[in-house]
């Protein structure tokens, strides 16, 4: 099974700039976007925090220990990057803090400053945040070419939109993870040296999850169908509601004004089924891998969209080095954009693939630990 790192770029016309791309330090930053920014005379505290090289859970225990509470109370919109530089909402219930002041002293190791304190009516939670704001440095290439061509690729994929792969960083080294996931799925057991290191077998088969996933969105970017819709597409409203593709030409109107997104398929248990020709492309998919509709309902299926829009692009000239800001969904990795404007086969990701526990079939948590 070739599991290797997805190569099939949506700008594969237009020039990189080159340069240097790192996921450490200040070179990556992100900063939660709020669904509605938080104000009123709620019942909870958010608390904005500056984050550098500290998970999010360690994240949360200090702000836990700045007031005396179960770290359970300190709420989150998921887990986020520990290594680049991040902006992150917390919330915690004002009835739990007698000294709100000690919210501003919550620290760790100097890696956590907070920024501000806010009341809020509800707490912070995984539909809270719209979007992350992303600045990205590229190393080496500040001068008018390397702009000229970051503005070029960053405005196709503001009009046609960014294949939503997930980073091959989730594969593993050289797909691993990945290539052991789809052992497990044909019902094989892992090598006795995977065992041994204490991989365990829901991070492989979340890897081939993923793996297939990226499949699927490559196969339809190279027929040109990665912004067009299909009889029997699951498309996905901004509002979340979901509906199968009848009316193609009806559909389109709304790809093309990105009020919907075509979900494609993360494969298991509970993913919603697509129907006509979408669902035959998924079942061909899966046939041509040689894997049983049986084998891989021991996932815990879901659907992704299969492409994002880049929103509020930007570029600047800093000496020698080009900054790239943009907003990305939550669930899209910078490292999939940087890939399409560096155009070089290793650009280092930003995100961790995610830590699994395996609990029979389902798919373990995130962790950025």
């Amino acid at each position: 099974m070739d599991c290797a790192p997805m190569t099939l770029l949506a700008t594969a016309d237009l020039p990189g700039t080159g340069g240097t791309f790192r996921s450490q330090g200040d070179d990556v930053q992100c900063e939660e976007v709020p669904c509605s920014a938080p104000g009123g005379d709620g019942k909870h505290w958010w608390v904005q925090v500056a984050k550098q090289d500290l998970s999010t859970q360690q994240c949360r225990q200090a702000i836990a220990r700045a007031v005396a509470v179960p770290v359970e109370l300190v709420a989150c919109a998921g887990n986020r990057d520990r290594r680049g530089r991040c902006l992150q909402w917390f919330s915690i219930p004002q009835e739990a803090v007698e000294h709100p002041q000690g919210l501003r002293n919550a620290g760790f190791q100097s890696k956590v400053k907070v920024r501000q304190v806010i009341a809020a009516v509800k707490a912070i939670d995984v539909v809270g945040v719209e979007r992350l704001r992303w600045r990205a440095r590229i190393r080496g290439i500040g001068g008018n070419d390397g702009y000229r061509k970051a503005t070029a690729i960053l405005d196709a994929l503001r009009r046609t939109g960014l294949p939503n792969y997930i980073h091959p960083s989730a594969f593993g080294e050289d797909g691993g993870l990945a290539r052991w996931g789809h052992l497990l799925l044909a019902g094989k057991r892992l090598p006795e040296a995977v065992v041994r290191s204490g991989t365990s077998p829901g991070r492989c088969l979340w890897a081939a999850q993923a793996e297939i996933f990226n499949r699927y969105v490559t196969a339809r970017l190279a027929e040109g169908l990665l912004g067009r819709a299909l009889p029997g597409d699951r498309v996905q409203t901004a509002r979340g509601e979901e509906w199968l593709v009848e009316d193609v030409a009806h559909a389109q109107k709304r790809l093309d004004s990105w009020e919907s997104l075509v979900l494609g398929p993360l494969f298991g248990e509970g993913m919603k089924p697509a129907a006509g020709v979408a669902a035959e492309r998924e079942a061909a998919l899966l046939a041509a891998l040689a894997l049983d509709p049986r084998a891989v309902a021991r996932l815990h299926g879901d659907r992704r969209p299969i492409r994002v829009q880049p929103t509020k692009t930007l570029c600047d000239i800093e000496g020698k080095d080009l900054v790239i800001c943009c907003d990305l969904p939550v669930d899209a990795y910078i490292g999939v954009l940087m890939q399409e404007v560096v155009k070089e086969t290793a650009v280092a990701e930003v995100s961790k693939p995610r830590r699994l526990t395996v609990r029979k079939t389902e798919r373990p948590s995130e962790d950025d630990d």
